[in-house]
């Protein structure tokens, strides 16, 4: 895969983040609301520089691939969403995304993720998948809505499966499969 995918919506753009981007993605991960359920907190700038990078190589290995999300009317970085990782044994997709505050409680969530599932088992894909996951924090209500309105499934609780700012964390797994996704979304993928 050479080329970075974009995928629109009817307000969103996701795109190949850049350094350019690193300010605004400093922003989100220093907001202690933003990374209240998430393993990150940034306390410098150059740890969001070291992210994206990271996350512009993980794509050139076909290992992840990771949007920016901007608002289509203002190009202003949003958030970031996309597969955090394959696991090729089992065809399985892990996504994640977050979002700056100011942008929280107006759908963009439900709208990005759902472009989000419709690359992961389209042909653009990099990698096969069968199966998308998501892990979602304990308490974090918000994140469980979005994925039960996409059609995600809760599989369980991984029992301290996380381990991040001092503490172990109780993850739920939520899925959904490639035949979900066909029987909910006919002609969509």
């Amino acid at each position: 895969m050479n080329n970075f995918p974009i995928v629109e919506t009817e307000r969103l753009i996701l795109n190949e983040q850049s350094v350019d981007d690193s300010e605004s993605i400093f922003a989100m991960f220093s907001d202690s609301e933003v990374t209240e359920y998430y393993d990150l907190h940034f306390t410098t700038e150059n740890e969001a520089l070291e992210l994206v990078k990271d996350d512009i190589e993980s794509f050139n290995n076909q290992k992840s691939v990771r949007w920016a999300i901007r608002e289509k009317s203002t190009s202003e970085f949003i958030g970031s969403c996309g597969i955090n990782r394959f696991e090729e044994s089992n065809d399985v997709a892990v996504i994640g995304y977050e979002f700056v505050k100011k942008s929280w409680g107006k759908g963009f969530a439900q709208e990005a993720v759902r472009k989000v599932i419709e690359f992961s088992f389209s042909s653009q894909c990099p990698k096969f998948v069968n199966k998308i996951e998501a892990y979602v924090m304990l308490g974090n209500g918000a994140s469980e809505s979005v994925l039960k309105k996409l059609g995600f499934q809760c599989d369980g609780v991984l029992r301290q499966h996380g381990k991040w700012k001092g503490s172990y964390h109780d993850l739920k797994v939520f899925s959904i499969l490639r035949s979900d996704v066909i029987n909910r979304y006919v002609g969509s993928v």
